[in-house]
């Protein structure tokens, strides 16, 4: 999804994710972003779980075996929620309003961001809008279930394939209903996910170094939703710094000051950067504002597991998706 030639980075779906998600990870040229608008929610009771919970394990199906020959041969591709999700939801659960962001926050929602693969965040305003279709996903022939079904497969570090009932599974754990889950379109997604015999698989492309993404929290809203839920919405700007392999542009010249005159590795130093704050002196790759929906069952929370209310990258309005 990214020019090899160039600086990695995650371009801005403010072109209807034409660049980030058509083509895998490759890198391309970084765009300045606008920052971030006011949190966007409506006044709906989510639908208060999925069927399932995405936590499980899912068998391989393997080309040409017989279903007994595949009981003999599986592969399994685990997946989970991660519990950096969980750490930084429960760090922040009992504020309120606009929060003062600390540098514990930070340092917790960067390895949540980077666990949960941001930079891949589908641009939505709950589930059903996967069912709309943006330009470009119509002029492919589908519609944003594509994204969804990218979004999942990098989630899950791009398992060599996951059964299509898997992939319904994992979408509907991590994306919040307004009303019931209608089952989702099970087909090939063109520059995004190959389909074929019931399982999907990531398209054959290459993929970037996350270890190098760094993500920071500029923005920290908490709106109670009645008296049983919180929607918790952040905003937040990634930045990649490539390795000595590539020339290095202005970030990666900020950041190598930086490091020298810490005394420690780079990729060490942008974490105490990142930390801190003082990352917020470089231009982002992308802007992200993402709204979360944790439910409470009394006085405790059903889960501290991420679900996902809403995404905006770059402006874009996931109403007109």
């Amino acid at each position: 999804m990214f020019v090899v030639h160039k600086k990695i980075s995650i371009t801005a779906i403010c072109f209807v994710m034409l660049s980030i998600l058509i083509t895998g990870c490759h890198q391309q040229e970084k765009n300045v972003l606008p920052a971030c608008k006011e949190p966007v929610r409506e006044e709906v009771e989510p639908n208060s779980q999925p069927k399932e919970s995405i936590t499980g394990t899912n068998e391989v199906k393997q080309n040409g075996d017989t279903s007994e020959e595949q009981k003999q041969k599986t592969a399994e591709v685990s997946y989970a929620f991660y519990p950096s999700g969980p750490d930084f939801i429960k760090s922040v659960i009992n504020e309120r309003g606009n929060v003062e962001i600390t540098d514990d926050m930070r340092e917790k929602f960067n390895l949540f961001a980077r666990d949960y693969r941001w930079c891949y965040m589908p641009d939505m305003n709950y589930y059903e809008s996967f069912f709309d279709a943006n330009e470009y996903t119509q002029s492919l022939g589908y519609n944003n279930f594509g994204f969804a079904v990218f979004y999942v497969l990098n989630y899950m570090k791009c398992p060599e394939k996951i059964s299509d009932n898997d992939m319904q599974n994992a979408i509907q754990s991590l994306f919040v209903a307004k009303q019931g889950y209608k089952d989702m379109p099970h087909q090939a997604y063109r520059k995004l996910a190959d389909y074929e015999d019931g399982y999907y698989s990531p398209w054959p492309e290459g993929g970037l170094d996350h270890n190098r993404m760094f993500y920071l929290l500029t923005k920290l809203e908490i709106v109670q939703h009645g008296a049983d839920g919180v929607y918790i919405t952040v905003c937040a700007k990634n930045y990649y710094f490539n390795d000595s392999g590539y020339e290095p542009g202005e970030n990666e010249k900020w950041l190598i000051e930086k490091s020298n005159k810490m005394g420690m590795p780079d990729m060490q130093a942008a974490a105490k950067l990142v930390k801190n704050g003082e990352m917020k002196e470089l231009k982002g790759d992308s802007n992200f504002e993402t709204t979360i929906y944790i439910k409470f069952n009394g006085q405790k929370a059903d889960s501290y597991n991420p679900r996902f209310v809403f995404n905006n990258t770059c402006g874009n309005d996931p109403n007109e998706i």
